[in-house]
């Protein structure tokens, strides 16, 4: 009997072996049907005038654009390759995705000889691959690089070394001005480490200060104007484009800011990413799908470390930042991203601490 059953398990076994083809495919699939160039066209004609005419004052000259000098300089390299770098940037973004579930594999320590283990990662990662493929087709390859960031430096943090942590956390904010919310992760360990935030403050730094100090309007001008989305929490809430106060950025920033560092505090490492998004998208008046996958990301991790048959939390994420064309009413919508979010950040709080700094295994 237990041999028939181990002979029915080889093909499915065989499959989960090569669950990042499986993954690749659908992320490949995926990024096709988001189409589109989105912000890339914007990212590369300011990449060129930063070094060009505009040098320090791009971020005053080109207001709308609201991403870090790291992700210019990028997005300038790729201007020069085939469809001024749109394709090029498409795939290295699909490739991050990738890395992300693999170090998130990796952090929960999912052993690969297990076929119910790697079950879980290829259904769980092509549930993640088909959100974060809107960041490759709006053209977000800052934000890919600023998530990233923070799940290898979850990683690292895991593995014991909180200084690379840092680096990475420093790399994201470069790429992306809101990767400082995640720079709690950097002191998620019961051993203080504060070299690691530094690290991040110097990469941070030696990005940004240039433009804060050769052009000091540069943050100011950054500033874009928003509109507040039929299906947000704040329009749900009765806020409107009009009503939106002024200081709602930099409450964002502070709620953000407060949920992860409480996480820090309490050495939940593994919740930090989920949770500070999550209190992201409940506070933003926009609601672009490339949100969504920082959120999916974040839970994905949940379902891997608790060993679950099914990726309950990654599903119920995906299905409850739902797109028009599955759920059409804003009022639905709405509903179903503040109850996600309230949740998220409820359980974040709640649930037992599952990753202590120590060595990485290698699967």
């Amino acid at each position: 009997m237990r041999v028939d059953m181990m002979r029915a398990d080889q093909p499915l076994e065989r499959v989960t072996r090569w669950r990042y083809v499986v993954i690749a495919a659908v992320s490949l699939a995926a990024g096709v049907v988001s189409g589109g160039r989105g912000d890339w066209d914007e990212f590369v004609d300011a990449g060129r005038a930063m070094l060009g005419s505009s040098g320090l004052d791009v971020y005053v000259l080109h207001h709308e654009v609201q991403t870090g000098p790291l992700s210019l300089l990028l997005a300038w390299l790729l201007g020069h390759t085939w469809r001024d770098g749109f394709v090029v940037a498409a795939v290295i973004t699909a490739a991050l995705g990738l890395v992300c579930v693999r170090l998130l594999e990796l952090t929960a320590r999912v052993a690969h000889r297990r076929t119910q283990a790697n079950l879980l990662v290829m259904v769980a990662g092509c549930l993640a691959m088909f959100t974060w493929a809107k960041l490759g087709g709006y053209g977000h390859l800052d934000d890919a690089i600023t998530l990233t960031g923070a799940v290898v430096a979850l990683h690292q943090l895991r593995a014991g070394r909180p200084i690379r942590s840092g680096l990475a956390i420093g790399i994201g904010i470069a790429a992306k001005p809101w990767g400082i919310i995640f720079l709690p992760l950097t002191l998620a360990t019961r051993r203080r480490e504060w070299r690691a935030p530094l690290a991040a403050g110097a990469i941070a730094g030696a990005a940004w200060l240039p433009f804060v100090i050769g052009a000091p309007n540069s943050l100011k001008a950054m500033r874009p104007t928003v509109n507040v989305a039929p299906d947000s929490v704040l329009a749900l809430l009765g806020v409107t484009t009009d009503s939106l106060p002024d200081w709602m950025r930099v409450a964002q920033l502070i709620a953000c800011l407060g949920v992860a560092a409480l996480l820090a505090f309490r050495c939940r490492p593994e919740s930090i990413i989920a949770a500070a998004i999550a209190v992201r998208l409940a506070t933003d008046p926009a609601t672009w799908s490339y949100y969504t996958p920082g959120l999916v990301i974040g839970v994905l991790l949940w379902d891997l470390l608790e060993r679950r048959r099914f990726p309950w939390a990654t599903l119920i994420a995906v299905v409850g930042l739902a797109p028009m064309w599955l759920l059409p009413s804003d009022t639905a919508r709405a509903i179903t991203r503040l109850a996600v979010t309230v949740a998220v950040v409820v359980w974040s709080l709640l649930r037992q601490p599952a990753i202590e700094p120590g060595p990485a295994v290698a699967v």
